[in-house]
């Protein structure tokens, strides 16, 4: 058996609510939304096969709900969020703050309620938000970036994902670029 190489992970986000869209590249495997209208947008992946088992957008107004991910809310899942277009009036807030922080949201989580809480939308319009996590609320910290601005695009979170060999299996963790 030869062994697995790190695979990229790459989260484009978008801060226009224009032209809204965002990208997602797993490897060569390149997820592309362009939602009528702002969205946060769910993708979860399979840790052993980095197949995409979940991927759903919701309305950027509907900024309390969780998605139902009962079925893959355990360690065997990555869990990825983006924004794409999503006012400061609109910040992850109640059960789905809650999910988004248990499951890897942090520092950028957090930085994005407080101004958008604060200062609502009219002063900076819109945010862009992107994390990568474990799922299985195990309040494990994430990758993720924030803009809060008025550019066209927005952070551009950029990961690996490295395998390690568990029980004979291969599983992918979420990882920072090495500098190597």
């Amino acid at each position: 058996m030869s062994a697995a190489l790190p695979v990229p992970l790459t989260v484009v986000s978008s801060l226009g609510n224009e032209y809204v869209w965002g990208q997602i590249a797993i490897g060569k495997n390149i997820l592309t939304q362009q939602p009528s209208a702002p969205v946060f947008w769910f993708v979860v992946i399979d840790r052993t096969t980095l197949q995409v088992v979940f991927n759903q957008t919701q309305a950027a107004s509907d900024c309390s709900t969780v998605p139902d991910l009962s079925a893959y809310n355990d360690t065997n899942h990555i869990l990825i969020v983006n924004t794409l277009g999503v006012g400061l009036n609109n910040p992850p807030q109640g059960a789905l703050f809650q999910f988004i922080d248990q499951n890897g949201g942090g520092r950028e989580l957090r930085r994005v309620e407080q101004v958008g809480l604060q200062l609502n939308c009219g002063s900076l319009g819109t945010y862009s938000y992107a994390l990568v996590g474990v799922l299985g609320n195990l309040d494990l910290p994430g990758f993720e970036a924030s803009q809060i601005s008025q550019p066209a695009v927005g952070p551009i979170l950029t990961l690996q994902l490295l395998p390690m060999d568990v029980n004979g299996q291969t599983v992918y963790t979420p990882s920072e670029l090495s500098g190597r």
